[in-house]
């Protein structure tokens, strides 16, 4: 950390003499697709909302036995 920090000012002298480039000849990156809610993929919403509810079961099953441990514990003092 103390070496990234004594060659900041270096790095900060280096950048500010740096330009910008022109953007007249740079090509954009971005295209024109077809919006992605037109053809929603079922599958991929399927295994979401399955995985989502499998998920929600097991952490309800899981508080519920944790709530029976923790009765069960707090009975024994």
């Amino acid at each position: 950390m103390a070496l990234s920090l004594m060659l900041l000012p270096q790095l900060s002298q280096l950048l500010s003499g740096t330009r910008l480039p022109c953007h007249t000849f740079v090509r954009s990156a971005f295209y024109v697709q077809d919006n992605p809610n037109d053809k929603p993929n079922w599958l991929k919403v399927i295994l979401t909302l399955g995985t989502t509810a499998g998920l929600w079961a097991f952490l309800l099953q899981q508080h519920e036995e944790d709530v029976l441990e923790y009765e069960r514990r707090k009975g024994l003092e």
